[in-house]
């Protein structure tokens, strides 16, 4: 096998060193499977406005029930983590993926079923959700480790930031969308057009050409993902991109999950508005995407990751602070600059300092982190807010989002692990 520390070397020593913005667009591969995911995202987006307005509207606009629903529809991706990363490591990333878009396409014309026969109700939605988190969970890990087999080892930086800016792109377009159909004709129109959307991916995988990956062996025992575990904990630049992303996903990006209570309880607007307010969000992602894709490798990582926290903090707190929809438009597209700012710099980094034996594993490590604040936070701050209000409760989410920022700022030197080159870290390592 491929000896670890060679092979992430070789990764790092590829990297560029100038800018080399869009110039993964040139694969043919690469660019069919981003289009063709930019689509079912926007899809799936259209989908993830829609749940959480349809459940407000059955409970008679709980928001414990808000909170858990995003809790039944993260937390399972959260669980089967382990699982994923094996499953990346060991099997046929394109195959893994070509079932789990399957089972997704599925979930998603069951949801629509039942919305159109008139049986939906806040049970058998969670059920679908459940099903959908676990099949998820499974996906992003093989998807955030497909994407470099797609280029050349030189463009994987840029693929990286691609694959950012398309997620990012369907955040801003997808729940926009969505508030559109919702408002003119109804959640089995949004839940259809997701299932649609999924076909496109489907023949995107069947149609591309990866690059082949080191074979690792079927018979690995349980102890390989512990194996992983080890890789991350042992490297200051992974295990610190792993805590800031679960911290800025429980006290930031949770707080999408609220966006129908911030509709109508602090903004006073209608439901339809609600998909507005979280493609401010990702219309504020998108313009953060592009700006990370065309300063390239121009600026330091850890200057673009603490950037990005001070955006979003002061974004929480300008949303928990103002009773004007107009601001709390604008907060959210702050949120949004900062949120890719932070992810993008942190899987950029994690992507460029793992050999391809791990990729699998650290990435669902890192993911997992990610996904863990998001049905967490919504729960947490679900329940929070029915007792003790949703202003209070957001101010409080950005006064942590800023300690964070002070910790990583103080006690980290600004994120400057994350920039620190694999031959220094295993030097280090070697000596102990």
């Amino acid at each position: 096998m491929t000896d670890p520390f060679e092979a992430s070397e070789a990764v790092a020593e590829a990297a560029p060193h100038g800018p080399r913005a869009f110039r993964s667009f040139r694969n043919r591969d690469f660019r069919t499977f981003w289009i063709a995911a930019l689509i079912s995202n926007t899809g799936s987006w259209m989908q993830t406005i829609t749940v959480p307005v349809v459940i407000y509207d059955l409970t008679h606009q709980s928001n414990l029930w808000l909170g858990l629903a995003a809790f039944v529809g993260f937390f399972p991706s959260l669980l089967v983590g382990p699982v994923s990363g094996r499953l990346a490591d060991r099997f046929s990333r394109k195959t893994v993926l070509l079932v789990t878009q399957t089972i997704q396409m599925v979930v998603a014309f069951s949801l629509w079923a039942f919305w159109v026969t008139g049986i939906a109700t806040p049970l058998n939605i969670l059920a679908h959700l459940f099903i959908y988190g676990i099949t998820v969970g499974i996906n992003i890990t093989s998807w955030q480790s497909f994407v470099p087999q797609l280029v050349d080892r030189e463009d994987m930086p840029d693929a990286v930031r691609l694959n950012s800016l398309q997620f990012t792109g369907a955040r801003a377009f997808g729940p926009a969308l969505g508030g559109l159909v919702l408002k003119f004709f109804g959640p089995g129109t949004a839940y259809m057009a997701n299932t649609v959307s999924f076909v496109l991916v489907l023949i995107a995988l069947l149609t591309v050409r990866p690059r082949e990956m080191h074979a690792t062996t079927r018979a690995q025992s349980d102890t390989r993902f512990r194996e992983g575990v080890a890789y991350v904990l042992a490297r200051t630049s992974l295990w610190l991109a792993v805590a800031t992303i679960t911290i800025v996903s429980l006290f930031g990006t949770s707080l999408l999950q609220l966006a129908p209570a911030f509709a109508t309880k602090q903004f006073h607007v209608d439901r339809g508005a609600v998909g507005v307010l979280v493609a401010l969000f990702g219309a504020g992602s998108v313009a953060a995407a592009i700006d990370m894709s065309v300063i390239g490798d121009r600026v330091r990582g850890s200057r673009t990751a603490m950037a990005g926290l001070v955006l979003i903090s002061s974004g929480v707190v300008l949303l928990g602070t103002t009773r004007s929809y107009a601001v709390g438009l604008l907060s959210m597209f702050l949120m949004g600059i900062g949120y890719v700012h932070v992810t993008v710099s942190l899987n950029t980094s994690v992507q460029l300092r793992v050999a391809d034996a791990y990729r699998g594993r650290v990435v669902a490590i890192y993911l997992m982190g990610l996904l863990a604040g998001v049905p967490l936070g919504a729960l947490i701050l679900g329940a929070v807010t029915d007792a003790a209000g949703l202003r209070p409760t957001t101010i409080g989410c950005g006064l942590l989002l800023f300690a964070t920022t002070a910790v990583a700022l103080v006690c980290f030197k600004g994120l400057a692990p994350i920039d620190e080159s694999l031959a220094d870290e295993d030097a280090r390592l070697a000596l102990r």
